[in-house]
């Protein structure tokens, strides 16, 4: 896939943003998608800035939260594009025209060429260009 995510260029990437086992994408119409990985079947949670069809969420002040068995997981703001973690123990991350935020670090105007995920965010680190992670769910679209 190739795309522009904030001013990050991403060409021959697969996922462009893996937030914990969460792929995140954007469309040309800059709305986000978040596919959840982290079972063998990969589930929509979030398409152009909604909650997918039949995927739990309560509504919230800045967006809405995404639920498993009625417990909240993340927010979603689709006004400031940010996702922020409730229980995932994730940085938070916001995608602007401008750039691509996570936690307090900022990526501007960076390329990324030829890796499976384009960047990828543990509770512990954010890697620029790294492999599929083995045993993620394929990613289908």
């Amino acid at each position: 896939m190739n795309l522009r995510m904030g001013s990050q260029i991403f060409r021959d990437v697969q996922i462009p943003l893996l937030w914990g086992k969460r792929a995140v994408i954007q469309d040309k119409k800059n709305r986000l998608s978040v596919i959840d990985l982290s079972q063998d079947i990969a589930k929509l949670e979030i398409v152009g800035d909604e909650p997918a069809p039949g995927i739990a969420f309560e509504p919230s002040f800045s967006g809405f939260k995404i639920l498993k068995e009625g417990s909240p997981l993340y927010l979603y703001d689709p006004t400031e594009k940010r996702l922020e973690s409730i229980s995932l123990n994730l940085p938070e991350c916001q995608i602007t025209p401008f750039e691509i935020r996570i936690g307090n670090s900022r990526f501007s105007g960076n390329s990324i060429v030829g890796f499976g995920v384009g960047l990828a965010v543990t509770p512990d680190n954010i890697s620029l260009g790294a492999p599929v992670p083995h045993g993620l769910a394929e990613l289908r679209i």
